[in-house]
């Protein structure tokens, strides 16, 4: 949903998000108060990222905010990847236009708070057998 909202528990099959986590989890897990509970597999997901762009701090100063931004994006978004390049150039891989265009307001809102620039979206081809 678009809200965040406290609640005291949550039935079972629902989803859920838990803040506090973020040491412990990248991505996925399986929270149980059963030693015996077997981990779910990870979502195996249908698409796969391919609309590539660098983001750099419109203020250089605040690189290190953009870096954890994109470490917070990288962890909220289970279909994006947030790389850094050998270069220090930072990129982001998401799903298609619309995806990364949300993704990159998160980034500016939500994750890293600050003004960022974006370069041209570049798309990735790739053929298999």
């Amino acid at each position: 949903g678009r809200d965040l909202l406290d609640v005291p528990s949550v039935p079972a099959g629902c989803v859920c998000g838990i803040g506090g986590l973020d040491r412990h989890v990248l991505k996925y897990a399986t929270l149980s108060g059963s030693k015996e509970c077997l981990p779910l597999s990870f979502m195996a997901l249908q698409v796969m990222p391919i609309v590539r762009v660098a983001v750099e701090p419109e203020n250089p100063l605040q690189h290190e905010d953009l870096v954890r931004g994109l470490q917070l994006l990288n962890q909220a978004d289970p279909s994006v990847e947030t790389r850094v390049q050998e270069t220090g150039e930072l990129i982001i891989v998401a799903s298609g236009e619309m995806h990364l265009e949300r993704c990159v307001k998160d980034l500016e809102d939500l994750f890293a708070r600050i003004a960022i620039r974006v370069s041209p979206p570049l798309v990735q081809f790739k053929e298999t057998l």
